[in-house]
Order: structure tokens, then C-alpha cells, then sequence
């Protein structure tokens, strides 16, 4: 016979083991959901893709975009040059080449050149309100004639920077961009697969390459001005519109970013402190910090010039070298690596390292007090 004191102890333990068990799982379920949350509330993510196929014409905006080392798929792999004029007698050319930038009025245009790829990405087809029809570049047939030395012309990259040999694409869109643009005697120049470019160091930065592995090449581009990728974030873009004088709100065209990100995680500026960042499945050094011209200073609709958002970035952006900042240049840590990688909007953004040094500026500059 079973002692009922045992068997009253028995059903009081295992009752006391299942409602523990209860308890616990209850506790791990809403500590899961909690971290989760957090989780959710401090979650960096991508939220804006651009890629800009013609250096200083109209932006592509994306919802993915293809990883190379140089940068993403057909950034900036053409160019529009014009012969450079005399400084001694500006109403001379010289035989040297020089890209075009709407920096200088002649070339301003440039921003309502307006690219869109069609047919699978085998044609780029361009647009401005200043020309009637469009223009349809087939990139095979274009393609086909790189590497020919007849179609070959040396021209600078960027503003002082060293030349490089690049292909020309040929008469019929050159015409177009010179009625398109106001530009004369200009050509449409793109890179072959033997271009080879690296990454430009801004000496005012003090923001050395970062070592990839020993022995490791440069870092590679494409004829963007300094590195493969920018990234910007919307916290900065709305303290400086903060900041800015009634009216004078900027948008993010005027800085020209690849990769925009945003998030409760990330403080405004906090992006100068970053020093290792993985995006989506891509992990990138954040190298050099971006200094800014007079370009952001033209409204991409109107094409009008101001002092803004320039001025006010030299109140509270400018750093003693001069420079006024605004954005990161990024470079892909593993670039050999890199196949079939994509970036998406709504990756996840996964801060892998700080670097101390610019952690300490940005706590001190704009850290909260």
C-alpha cells in the first residue's frame, strides 16, 4: 500500500518542478521578446541604394545593388571629358583631356543628365529636359570597342589627380551630351576590364589605408573620386537640415552617397567613429572621412548656387586641416572574396569596431553631455 504522505510529497514536488519549468520558460519567452526588441529599437539598417554609371550626371536609385571590389556594379564606369583650356588664354584648348564637373558653370548640365538602364541592364538609356529624345547606349556594342587604341584617349580622373587611359564611346552620344549639356567638343569616356585605378588619399584627413592582409595591393576604384563606396546616414542629413536657415533645407543628392543607412542605434555624425561595419553579408573598412566642395552648394532641381549647405558645415564640421565632412568612405575588407555579394535596402548594418581616436572627437564634439 502507498504511503500517502509519500505520495501527497511526490504530486507536491513534480507540481512544484512543472510550475518552475512554467515559470522559467515564461521568464526565457519574455526575455527573448524583450531582447528582441531592443534588439528591434537600436537596429541599424540600409535604407536608401544609389549608383551614379556617368561620374557627375544623375543618380540610379536601386533596391539592390551588386558588390565589386572597385565598387558597385556600373558606379561611375563613365565619365564626360572636354579639352582642357589654356590657363594662360582661356579662350584656348589644350590636347590634354579633363573630366567635367559641374564644380565649373560650363558643365552644370551634367546633373540633368539622367541615366536609366533598360533591357535587362544591357542598355543605358539617357534623358535631359534640355534635348528632345533620348539616347539609348547598347553597353555590349560599346563594350566590344574598348581596347581598340583608336578609340583610346588619356584624361584626368579628378580635380589634380592623376590621368588614366580610357575608352572612347563614340560620336553619336558624344553628340547628344554636347546638345544635352552645353559642353563643347565633349566625349563620353568608360573603363575597359584592363583599367586599373587605386584609391586616392586625402592628405588633410590624416585617415591611412587600412591594411587588408599582408602584402595585400592598394585598394582598387572606379573613376569615383577617392574610394569604391560612400556611406551617409539620414541622423546627420536631419541635423544639419537642423541646423540650416529656413528655406534652406538640403536633400541627400547633394552628397552623392552609395549607401545611406538610418536607425535608433546611430547617433548624428556617429558614423566618424566607425571603423569596421558589416552590411548585409559584405563586411567594409570605414576609411576616410569626406570632405566637401561647392558641389553640394548647387540645387539639383533648379541648378541654382548658394553658400548652403557649406557655411554651415564650417560652424560645426570643419576640422582644423580645413576640411568640412559629411559622409565615409567605405572599402570592402575581403574584396577577393567578393562573387555574387549583394547589398539590399533593409539589410541589417552590424557595427563590428570603433576607432578610438574618432570615437573620442565625435563623444566630445557631439556625444551626449
Amino acid at each position: 500500500m502507498i504511503d500517502p504522505n509519500l505520495l501527497a510529497w511526490t504530486i507536491i514536488s513534480l507540481t512544484s518542478i512543472a510550475i518552475a519549468a512554467y515559470v522559467l520558460n515564461l521568464y526565457v519567452n519574455i526575455q527573448h521578446i524583450f531582447n528582441r526588441r531592443q534588439h528591434r529599437s537600436k537596429r541599424i539598417s540600409v535604407q536608401e541604394l544609389y549608383i551614379y554609371p556617368i561620374k557627375s550626371c544623375g543618380e540610379v536609385r536601386l533596391s539592390s545593388a551588386k558588390v565589386t571590389p572597385t565598387g558597385f556594379e556600373h558606379d561611375r564606369f563613365l565619365q564626360v571629358v572636354s579639352k582642357e583650356v589654356d590657363r594662360k588664354n582661356s579662350s584656348l584648348e589644350t590636347d590634354n583631356w579633363t573630366y567635367c564637373t559641374p564644380r565649373e558653370k560650363r558643365c552644370e548640365k551634367l546633373f540633368h543628365v539622367k541615366p536609366k538602364f533598360i533591357n535587362g541592364n544591357t542598355t543605358l538609356e539617357l534623358s535631359s529636359k534640355y534635348v528632345k529624345e533620348a539616347f539609348t547606349l547598347k553597353l555590349d556594342k560599346v563594350l566590344s570597342m574598348f581596347g581598340s587604341m583608336v578609340t583610346s584617349l588619356r584624361s584626368s580622373t579628378t580635380m589634380g589627380g592623376a590621368s588614366a587611359l580610357l575608352e572612347d564611346c563614340g560620336p553619336n552620344v558624344a553628340k547628344w551630351l554636347e546638345e544635352a549639356t552645353g559642353i563643347t567638343g565633349c566625349r563620353l569616356v568608360g573603363i575597359s576590364k584592363s583599367f586599373s585605378r587605386f584609391v586616392e588619399v586625402n592628405p588633410d584627413q590624416g585617415d591611412g589605408i587600412p591594411m587588408i592582409h599582408e602584402g595585400a595591393p592598394r585598394p582598387s576604384v572606379s573613376l569615383a573620386d577617392e574610394a569604391p563606396f560612400l556611406l551617409t546616414t539620414r541622423k546627420s542629413l536631419e541635423d544639419l537640415n537642423k541646423r540650416l536657415g529656413k528655406g534652406e533645407k538640403v536633400d541627400m543628392r547633394r552628397f552623392r552617397p552609395n549607401i545611406v543607412i538610418d536607425g535608433n542605434g546611430l547617433q548624428p555624425w556617429e558614423e566618424d567613429s566607425l571603423k569596421r561595419v558589416r552590411i548585409g553579408s559584405v563586411e567594409f573598412h570605414v576609411w576616410q572621412r569626406c570632405g566637401r566642395c561647392i558641389m553640394t552648394t548647387i540645387d539639383r532641381d533648379s541648378l541654382e548656387r548658394c553658400g548652403e549647405p557649406l557655411s554651415t558645415l564650417s560652424t560645426f564640421r570643419e576640422r582644423d586641416n580645413g576640411q568640412r565632412n559629411f559622409g565615409m568612405h567605405l572599402i570592402p575588407a575581403r574584396p577577393w572574396e567578393l562573387m555574387e555579394d549583394q547589398i539590399s535596402v533593409g539589410d541589417e548594418v552590424e557595427i563590428l569596431e570603433y576607432d578610438e581616436e574618432r570615437k573620442a572627437e565625435w563623444m566630445r564634439l557631439f556625444g551626449k553631455k
